[in-house]
């Protein structure tokens, strides 16, 4: 499977999509459950030719079965199914807005560029790690229609970010250690089995009008700037 999309000039106020490895690994590659791999894939059209992404195609373009990758799984199949209904998705009518790193936005790059790990696009400066930045918009725009799909308040682990953080200094308690690797199972667990409307709500589709444009290279230069001046007064 290899989906090579070209995001030709795109009528939108700014486009993030953006990503930085964050999810520690809890499966080797391709060492998956049943439920990831019977879990419904994504279809989707480039240029003419029909594509499917199954979450296990997500998991092995990140390196591991991520909750991160898992949850933006499912608001990708929701904001999709909410925006083409019936319609297979062309890629060249959909654009995604992200403000969330990590395992999210490897997912939207397999979705959107390709299985090219090459091509994996890194996050500017002020894309941070936080369960309030679960929030997806995806635009149609050939409808100009457009859906925001945001996780629910209260499922994602209040403590996650608090104790990845001590996992990685290496100050991690036993027991925190244990909520950690608990918690990183629910997530991987049990979304994938909840409703869409459970994790995300119901949604409103709404119209939109935009102005300006931002080509893909255009993003990436301006990434590549940021991050530089960012390093430089660190």
């Amino acid at each position: 499977m290899s989906i090579q999309p070209r995001l030709r000039s795109v009528s939108v106020p700014g486009l993030f999509l953006v990503l930085v490895l964050f999810c520690i690994p809890c499966c080797a590659e391709g060492d998956y459950s049943a439920l990831a791999q019977d879990i419904p894939p994504i279809t989707v059209v480039r240029n003419g030719q029909e594509r499917t992404i199954s979450l296990t195609d997500v998991y092995d373009f990140h390196g591991n079965a991520c909750p991160g990758a898992t949850m933006t799984f499912q608001a990708v199949r929701y904001g999709l199914q909410l925006l083409f209904g019936a319609d297979t998705p062309d890629l060249d009518d959909l654009v995604i807005f992200s403000r969330s790193p990590g395992g999210p936005m490897d997912m939207i790059d397999l979705l959107m560029k390709g299985a090219d790990k090459s091509g994996r696009t890194w996050p500017p400066a002020g894309i941070t790690m936080a369960a309030e930045n679960f929030s997806f918009q995806f635009l149609r725009k050939s409808t100009l229609q457009a859906v925001t799909v945001r996780l629910n308040d209260g499922l994602w682990p209040e403590d996650w970010f608090e104790l990845r953080d001590k996992h990685r200094a290496g100050t991690i308690t036993d027991a925190e250690e244990e909520k950690r690797k608990k918690d990183r199972g629910d997530v991987i667990g049990q979304f994938p089995r909840k409703p869409f409307t459970e994790l995300f709500g119901e949604p409103e589709v709404y119209a939109f009008v935009a102005w300006g444009g931002l080509e893909q290279g255009e993003m990436r230069r301006l990434i590549r700037q940021q991050r530089k001046q960012a390093r430089a007064k660190n």
